[in-house]
Formats: C-alpha cells, structure tokens, sequence
C-alpha cells in the first residue's frame, strides 16, 4: 500500500527533479566445480549458491534498471540461475524471478523512505559473486536472508546510518491467502577511513505456522583494512526461536580476507562454522553442524570480466555429507548510464 502511495506521488519528480539518470546492468556468473566425493551432483540442500557440481551452470543472470532523480530513486531487476531456482522457490508467480522492485523518496539529504522489495539489512555477503571476496557463500549466507520485501526507513549523519525495516517475513516477498507475516528489522552501520561495520536483526513470524514461535535474529558485521592491498571481513550470526517444544539455536562465525597482489590478482580465503542443532533454519535436517574453509585467486581480466578459481572443503559433524570441491567461476558485470 505504501509503495502504491508512493507511486501516485511519482509525477511529482519531474517537476522537482530536473535531471533524471537511468542506468542499467547486466550481471552474470557461470562455473564449474569437481567433486572429490564420489555420486555428488550437487551440494547439500542447505545451500543455494553455486550447487552444482561436475557441469558448466549458471548461477545468476540478472538485469536491472534504476533511475535516480535526486529526492526519488528506483530500481526493478529480475534473474535466472540456479541460485533464483533454490532460494525463492518458495515464492509465488513471477515472484520467483524478481530480485529487486523498489521506490523510495528523500524529503532530506539525511533522511529516506523506501518500499517494496530490496536487499535484506543483514550479512556482509551479497548474491553478487562479484561484489564479494569470496566466489561462493558461506553457509550463514545462505541461510540468513539476500532479500526482503516491506518498508524502510532510514537516517544517516555523517557517517552513521540508522534503519527500522517493517517486513513481510523472513525472506519473503509474497503474500498469500493468509496475509502477511509481520516483523520487524533493525540496522546501525557506521564507517571510518579503514574499518565499516554494522549491527542488525530481525525479530518476527516466519511462517502462519502456529507452533512456531517468533524469531530473533542478530548479526554482528565487520571489514576491516590491514593494509592497503589486504581486507578482512569478520561477522557472527546468533539465533533464538521456539519451534514446537523446542528452544532451537544458531550460532555462526564467520571470517573472510581478500590480499591484492596486483591490480589485476588477488588471494582469496574464508572459514566459517555453522552450529544449528535443532533446525531451527535449516529445518529440513535434524540439526546440522558444520566447519568449512575456502581458498583461492582471483584474475581480472577487465573492471567488467573476473576469473576465480576456488577450493573448498566443509565437514559436516553431523553427519556424511562432507563437502571437498573445487571451482572455476567467470563473473561479469556490464553497467550502462543513460
């Protein structure tokens, strides 16, 4: 509703906002990884980024446009891929391929409202391979939300940001006979010349299931610059919810570093520890609990073309489905301002 109020006070920009950018972008991310575990075909179900193994696969083809008309700004994008087909295949229609829809208004330099579907408040990792040190996502990445649909509203000073996010769920853009799930989302980031960091949560329904109580959710996210050419990225995730009788729990560190050799040439490394005993996310399994760690490089061959290749091993504490690949990626980005 809010995004429709939004909308019928759009043909306002063009008398106040002049000068109107649109851009678009292509982005895209193909790769191929070799199982060392025999029978493998894909990664385990808890996963939804780069899954499949032993052949060529898209991960992510998405194109967007955005326009950007000072006090008003906009974006729609929409996507295929294997990661759209795992991870929003719980959405409905034509909800399934859309990645971002969204309008917001800016009455202030320090102060905005957006509505619609965006990218979720929570993480250091994006669906993006390439905006990513990492070519692959962590488990916690894959298991927190990439997006969420509802209304934001945020302050910036300085170098501070302030946001409270009404939301439909967690990770959900569709709306079925049942209604919405309300929740609610919160945010402080701030910066300095080498560190960025930001605190984050969610608390609400996650489904219209009634023996399953509200979620809090809160993410703790850190980069930091050692050096000139080395970045590290250090976040940990924690969990509460009441699923039936039970009180489940996650617990999720995670740190990643990026070292440029060259302009063109980086060293990339991940590890990461996924503890969620009673499944209170990845309910699918009785529990997982998981250490991984990841390693590789990165070529450049254009700002728009990147190669990475990427070994990566996650062993599973509880039970057989250990994890020992190694990866090819082409990522690539076309941008356009018009």
């Amino acid at each position: 509703m809010f995004l429709f109020l939004l909308c019928l006070s759009a043909p306002d920009m063009a008398a106040n906002d002049a000068n109107i950018k649109v851009s678009t972008s292509l982005h895209g991310e193909a790769y191929l990884q070799h199982s060392f575990r025999k029978n493998a075909e894909r990664l385990p179900e808890y996963m939804v980024s780069h899954v499949e193994l032993n052949s060529p696969t898209v991960n992510l083809l998405l194109g967007k446009i955005a326009f950007d008309a000072k006090s008003w700004k906009g974006e729609f994008s929409m996507m295929s891929g294997t990661y759209s087909r795992d991870n929003l295949v719980h959405e409905i229609g034509v909800l399934k391929n859309i990645n971002s829809m969204w309008l917001s208004y800016a009455p202030s330099e320090t102060f905005d409202i957006l509505a619609g579907i965006y990218s979720s408040h929570i993480g250091i990792e994006s669906p993006i391979g390439k905006e990513c040190m990492v070519p692959t996502r962590s488990i916690v990445a894959d298991n927190s939300p990439y997006y969420q649909s509802g209304i934001r509203i945020r302050h910036q000073s300085n170098n501070e940001t302030y946001a409270i996010h009404l939301l439909n769920g967690w990770q959900r853009s569709s709306i079925d006979s049942l209604g919405i799930l309300p929740a609610i989302g919160y945010e402080f980031s701030a910066s300095t010349e080498q560190l960025n960091y930001r605190f984050s949560g969610f608390i609400g329904k996650i489904s219209h299931d009634t023996t399953e109580g509200i979620r809090y959710y809160q993410h703790l996210g850190a980069t930091y610059q050692l050096h000139p050419n080395i970045n590290v990225s250090a976040s940990l995730d924690m969990g509460l919810q009441q699923k039936k009788e039970i009180q489940s729990w996650v617990f999720a560190p995670l740190i990643m570093g990026q070292w440029s050799v060259y302009e063109s040439l980086k060293i990339h490394g991940r590890l990461e520890y996924y503890h969620d005993p009673e499944g209170m996310i990845i309910s699918s399994m009785n529990g997982i609990s998981g250490f991984g760690y990841s390693m590789g490089i990165d070529w450049s061959y254009s700002n728009a073309m990147l190669f990475r290749a990427e070994w990566r091993q996650i062993h599973a504490m509880r039970d057989n489905q250990d994890v020992n690949i190694l990866g090819i990626h082409a990522q690539w980005a076309i941008m356009n301002e018009l």
